[in-house]
């Protein structure tokens, strides 16, 4: 169903024309006469509040029914009464408090693979270790944006779990698909540190700048 969502509001932002969002709507049809987001196109603006239909759908009115029969469990014996009366005293119960990110954290997150270069290794070591001490351009939040995409470690943890490998190059990859991060293979500690620090910020600011405009657009 994520898949569905993701494909169908990039077939509808993708439309550059009348015409094409039709034809996509058309080629849509059950699938948005199913979630309720079927509608008349008149002109290419349309896409705009079809893709925030579908967006609705999915955060909010998909989800609704099995909230609304979580809230009647939570009825019985009064404990929803007490929530609402104190959210404070049930907010560590319900809701997860991200784990304070650090340098032995993020080091004892990823597994090394075995065949992985072993100055590359402990310039890795020494990077997380500038980074915590805020010598460094980036922060181990990014580090683990970089890799996995997230800014914390998710309640259920990561799958697959976060990894490290060392390639023959200059700069460092991150593979948000499988969680994994490549790390360069260079002659001084200062290069790995400019490198790395490079990469995770800019890549990081232009994901950040994609982002902005695909929401305004």
């Amino acid at each position: 169903m994520k898949r569905n969502l993701v494909t169908h509001r990039i077939s509808v932002n993708a439309a550059t024309n009348t015409a094409d969002l039709n034809s996509i709507t058309n080629e849509f049809y059950n699938y948005l006469e199913l979630i309720g987001c079927l509608r008349i196109i008149t002109s290419l603006s349309d896409k705009y509040m079809l893709a925030k239909d579908i967006l609705d759908y999915h955060v909010i009115k998909r989800v609704q029914a099995p909230f609304e029969s979580f809230k009647q469990g939570l009825k019985t014996l009064g404990v929803l009464e007490k929530i609402q009366s104190y959210p404070e005293a049930f907010y560590s119960l319900f809701c997860h408090k991200p784990e304070n990110l650090s340098a032995k954290v993020l080091s004892d997150l990823f597994t090394v693979h075995t065949l992985s270069d072993v100055q590359a290794l402990g310039f890795w070591n020494s990077y997380l270790q500038a980074v915590e001490d805020g010598k460094s351009a980036t922060t181990v939040e990014d580090i683990l944006s970089f890799t996995t995409g997230c800014n914390s470690i998710p309640p259920a943890g990561f799958k697959p779990t976060p990894s490290l490998e060392c390639l023959h190059m200059d700069f460092p990859v991150g593979n948000k698909c499988n969680n994994c991060l490549a790390l360069p293979i260079t002659n001084t500690y200062k290069e790995f540190q400019e490198n790395m620090d490079f990469a995770i910020r800019n890549t990081l600011r232009l994901e950040k700048e994609e982002s902005s405009h695909y929401i305004e657009h």
